[in-house]
């Protein structure tokens, strides 16, 4: 995590990483952390219920009407009343408009309402997810984190948007509806209502079944998108060919595509079986209603007919929440999936006093652990003036890129501390190139840059003449992580971003070992003169750049073994960096 210019002090304690929970593992309490996201919108959210319920009354008070018509309107004592049967037929069509005009505004706020619900929470994921140290990312498949941030919380989305309001109408038009039955005929709601605790019993029986297929499901279609991601990347086709493994990548995406359509077959088998049980509720039940109707001498006609509409109001409605209940654990799973990474620990460092001045590094017995008893780094005290130009050198595996990723905060320290005084910033020997124009990629680290700063930047690292040789100059797109440049050019475009984001402190990790030695000193010196003043740090294992540095760092063994001006270390009989030098 880069330092905040607006605190010049900022130090990073050793702490204790964790990983969380394994990915599968059920997060806790995760009924009531749903509750919680709609806790911000709740007076909307009990606008659209008082809505839903009137709905769900309009809704029944339809077939109460099939009484009035049949045992007065149509069957009555003076026969058949034609203008009552025009005051009931119009009576209707002011209730079906008036709850088609409350459904669709109980709609329009229950999307909006899930809408932002799901924006938050994908735009908290996402603002964490940048915080998570980069361990998470090195050991995480990015079509995992992707499938987590996008696919999960689409399937989110689709259940609150559409789930939710759905089964609360289903839910209070089952309670309206079993309150017209038993007002209408309790002997006959009686029977019309055995059979309801079978479904029920049914539905909880198959729940669990439905959250563990479909976290299984989540977790196969996050393999597959991460397959997906690396064998179709550039570097994936390119690797996949020259090693003619491509039928061997084609056949594991096969495989797992082929174990997600095992699992859907297996999900809409529990899930119908369920909602089998349900139609067959549908069927069976009238018939013993009428049977009941056929012993019971106080049901009228038209009452018998009404309590048969109102079957289908109970029915169709329970057929609904048995759907949303299945449907549900789906969704359960999604949200536990996302809670899980939500409650993964983020890397922060700590502010306290001190390294107040501006371009000032003190690394203070900072050390980096990448496992209990694998020390990258160990004991690494060192100072770094402000306006200083440092080389850090030392034999391949010496811990030269971990430090600069320390100093950078990119690691938080094991052990001790750094302080910073502002930004670091890091130009890694990979650097990361988004598929864009080269202007985009270059105000990626100044957004205000005018077209002349750009010229500038890309002139000091010897690259401006190249670009305005591309048909479209700096408008010219680069291509997926700069594919469509030479090594050499994208890096000299990434130290370009890295000069015109004006960092105090500036990190340079083999950030030109792409060049040709002359091609890099030139460029070296050119980026010293325009940061004279400012701190600069390069980590390079060719020597012949060191006579541009007046402090040289040497590591070996995760552990300083030297450190002072170029010239003394160079004096030094027998020395580390001497010896070194003389290799180059």
């Amino acid at each position: 995590m880069p330092h905040s210019a607006a605190h010049a002090g900022t130090a990073r304690h050793a702490r204790p990483h964790r990983e969380g929970r394994a990915v599968n593992e059920p997060v806790p309490r995760t009924g009531r952390r749903i509750a919680r996201l709609l806790a911000p919108h709740r007076p909307v959210a009990c606008l659209v219920v008082l809505l839903v319920a009137v709905f769900s009354g309009l809704h029944v008070a339809l077939p109460l009407l099939a009484r009035l018509v049949f045992d007065h309107a149509l069957f009555g004592a003076g026969g058949t009343d034609l203008r009552l049967l025009a005051q009931v037929a119009l009576l209707a069509a002011v209730i079906a408009a008036a709850a088609a005009a409350v459904d669709l505004a109980q709609s329009w706020l229950a999307t909006r309402v899930a809408e932002r619900i799901v924006h938050t929470l994908r735009s908290d994921l996402f603002r964490h997810l940048q915080r998570m140290p980069l361990g998470f990312f090195a050991a995480s498949r990015g079509g995992e984190i992707q499938s987590r941030l996008v696919n999960d919380t689409d399937r989110i989305e689709e259940t609150v948007k559409d789930g939710v309001p759905t089964a609360l109408a289903s839910l209070l038009m089952l309670l309206f509806a079993l309150g017209a039955m038993i007002t209408l005929s309790p002997p006959l709601a009686a029977v019309a209502l055995g059979l309801m605790p079978v479904a029920f019993w049914i539905a909880a029986r198959s729940g669990r079944a439905m959250r563990e297929l479909a976290s299984t499901g989540q977790h196969v279609r996050a393999e597959l998108a991460s397959i997906s991601a690396e064998r179709l990347s550039l570097g994936g086709v390119t690797l996949a060919r020259v090693h003619d493994r491509a039928g061997d990548d084609a056949a594991s995406f096969a495989a797992e595509s082929r174990r997600l359509a095992g699992l859907g077959v297996r999900s809409g088998l529990v899930a119908q079986s369920v909602l089998s049980a349900g139609q067959l509720l549908v069927v069976l039940t009238p018939y013993v209603v009428y049977v009941a109707a056929g012993l019971t001498e106080s049901v009228t006609p038209g009452a018998l007919v009404a309590f048969a509409v109102l079957q289908a109001r109970v029915y169709q409605p329970l057929w609904q929440i048995l759907h949303f209940v299945t449907g549900f654990q789906t969704a359960r799973a999604a949200f536990e999936r996302v809670f899980h990474y939500l409650d993964l620990p983020a890397a922060r460092a700590a502010t306290v006093p001190g390294g107040s001045e501006r371009g000032r590094v003190s690394v203070l017995g900072a050390g980096v652990a990448h496992g209990p008893s694998h020390w990258a780094l160990r004991e690494v005290t060192i100072d770094l003036p402000a306006g200083s130009a440092t080389l850090i050198a030392g034999p391949s595996g010496s811990g030269k890129t971990t430090l600069g990723r320390l100093l950078a905060a990119l690691y938080p320290p094991s052990e001790g501390a750094v302080l910073a005084g502002g930004r670091v910033c890091l130009v890694p020997q990979e650097p990361f190139l988004f598929h864009g124009s080269i202007a985009d990629n270059l105000r990626y680290a100044a957004p205000d840059a005018s077209p002349a700063d750009l010229v500038r930047a890309c002139e000091i690292t010897r690259v401006h003449r190249r670009v305005t040789e591309l048909p479209d100059g700096y408008d010219s797109v680069v291509g997926e992580r700069g594919a469509l440049l030479s090594g050499g050019e994208r890096q000299r475009i990434a130290l370009a971003r890295g000069l015109l984001s004006g960092a105090p402190v500036l990190v340079l990790d083999e950030a030109t070992s792409a060049l040709d030695s002359p091609t890099e000193l030139e460029v070296i010196r050119a980026v010293l003169r325009a940061r004279r003043g400012m701190t600069t740090v390069m980590i390079s294992h060719r020597l012949d750049v060191a006579r541009s540095f007046d402090t040289v760092v040497v590591l070996d063994g995760g552990r300083v073994v030297e450190h002072g001006p170029r010239t003394e270390l160079l004096a030094r009989p027998g020395g580390r960096f001497a010896r070194l030098a003389a290799l180059t």
